[in-house]
C-alpha cells in the first residue's frame, strides 16, 4: 500500500471492491466515458484473475478507509519500448474535483517508471468526453495524431489518443 500526505492511499484490488466496481460500471450517465459503456460482466474475470502486466489499483481515503476510485492500466511491449496503456480512470463522484484523480495518474506514472523504466503512457478519450480531455491534457499528455490517425484507418473514430513520455 502507497499513502501520501493528501489523504488518499493506494493498494490492489480487493475481493470487497468488485461489488463496488459493479456498482461504478453501472452508473453510465456518470462513467460511462471512463468505462467504454461496457457492461461489467464482460471485464469482471480480467479484474478477478488479471494477466501478466495488468495494473488493477483501488484508491482509499485515508480518514474513513473506503475505496474512492479505481485505475485499470496493463503493461505492453510496443516494439522495443515498453508502454502502460490506463484503461480506466474511476473516481466516486462525492469525491471528484479534489484532485485525486490527478495524485493517482501521476502515482502510477512515477511507480510504473521505477519498475518498467523508459516507457510511453497512452490514453484513449471519447471526443465526446470535454472534461476527460482536459483531465488528460491537465496532468502533462497530449494528443497523439499519429496513433489517432491508424485508429481511423482500421474504422474507429470519435477517439482521442493522448500520450505522455516517461523517458
Amino acid at each position: 500500500m502507497i499513502t501520501n500526505k493528501q489523504g488518499l492511499s493506494f493498494r490492489g484490488l480487493m475481493p470487497a471492491d468488485i461489488a463496488l466496481l459493479e456498482k461504478w460500471y453501472s452508473m453510465t450517465d456518470c462513467f460511462g466515458y471512463a468505462t467504454g459503456f461496457k457492461n461489467f460482466a464482460e471485464i469482471r474475470q480480467r479484474l478477478i484473475a488479471p494477466s501478466r502486466g495488468h495494473i488493477l489499483i483501488s484508491m482509499i481515503d485515508t480518514e474513513d478507509g473506503k475505496t474512492i476510485g479505481f485505475v485499470y492500466g496493463e503493461i505492453k511491449a510496443a516494439e522495443s519500448k515498453k508502454v502502460l496503456w490506463i484503461y480506466t480512470l474511476i473516481i466516486e463522484p462525492a469525491h471528484q474535483n479534489r484532485g485525486y484523480g490527478t495524485q493517482a495518474v501521476n502515482i502510477l506514472l512515477q511507480w510504473a517508471r521505477a519498475k518498467y523504466g523508459p516507457l510511453t503512457c497512452v490514453v484513449s478519450v471519447s471526443e465526446k468526453n470535454p472534461r476527460g480531455l482536459a483531465f488528460w491534457e491537465k496532468t502533462g499528455f497530449v494528443r497523439s495524431l499519429g496513433l489517432e490517425g491508424s485508429l481511423s484507418q482500421i474504422g474507429s473514430s470519435g477517439v482521442a489518443i493522448l500520450q505522455k513520455n516517461l523517458g
